[in-house]
């Protein structure tokens, strides 16, 4: 995480609406609701997975109150969620 009041910021797919987490558990288990599917590879602010790749991927990033990017996760953060996130196909 970059600073106390950054918030981590999801979007589902190129037509989701960015969400807000100020919990990093509650995001993994927003994406395991949403059904993503586990991480295929990592791009600058987010990841693909078998059900959203190319243009339709996921963000995941640190950012302000008004959703700018502010970092990507570091290392851990992204083991976290390669093991957290549950195998799905849709």
């Amino acid at each position: 995480m970059v600073t106390a009041e950054a918030i981590l910021w999801v979007r589902v797919g190129d037509e989701g609406e960015y969400l807000s987490f100020l919990e990093f558990d509650d995001a993994i288990d927003y994406l395991n609701m949403m059904g993503v599917g586990q991480v295929t590879g990592w791009i600058e602010l987010g990841f693909e997975t078998p059900n959203y790749h190319g243009q339709d991927y996921i963000s995941i990033y640190w950012g302000g109150p008004d959703a700018n990017a502010w970092s990507g996760l570091d290392e851990d953060e992204c083991a976290a969620v390669e093991t957290s996130l549950e195998e799905n196909y849709i």
